[in-house]
């Protein structure tokens, strides 16, 4: 099968939901989510402390205003990464071919050209849009789903399948 696409922003901002959602391990998806809840918690202590305590120490105000703050920031950070990284990379700017055999992925740009054996993928991910194809942790392929044809969609996973690549 070939498919012919463009990746959009919402695409590569759907990956980047559909890569925390699996990301391993279970503590750095864990941490991710809490630390924003625990930078409001921690700034919020900080006004209490301010409101409570008549002779507050303007450095532990400080401190603690800094690290609440970088907490909340971590807990987007990743998402602004993917959205600035997006931008930034003109390969976006351009058409995807993919021809797609059991031989493996040729995919073609206006400025690379690569073939992908099956073996190179370590495992996929699915959304109701997109999937994405690893070949290391951080290190992926985005196929929109409607760049498929109908039917296409369960080929190509059925094919991912049964070329050894696992879902998880």
């Amino acid at each position: 099968m070939k498919v012919t696409y463009r990746i959009s922003e919402e695409d590569y901002v759907g990956a980047r939901d559909l890569f925390v959602a699996h990301e391993r391990p279970y503590l750095r998806r864990l941490s991710r989510r809490l630390m924003p809840w625990m930078g409001g918690a921690l700034l919020l202590m900080q006004v209490a402390y301010m409101l409570i305590v008549p002779d507050w120490s303007p450095v532990l105000l400080v401190c603690g205003f800094s690290v609440g703050a970088y907490f909340l920031y971590c807990g987007f950070a990743i998402r602004r990464y993917f959205r600035r990284s997006y931008r930034k990379d003109r390969r976006f700017q351009h058409d995807f071919v993919a021809d797609i055999s059991e031989a493996g992925i040729h995919l073609v740009t206006p400025t690379a050209e690569s073939q992908m054996k099956w073996a190179s993928f370590i495992r996929f991910l699915e959304s109701d849009k997109i999937f994405m194809l690893f070949h290391a942790e951080w290190i992926f392929n985005i196929f929109p789903k409607r760049a498929f044809a109908a039917g296409e969609v369960d080929e190509f996973r059925e094919l991912l399948r049964r070329n050894g690549v696992s879902s998880i």
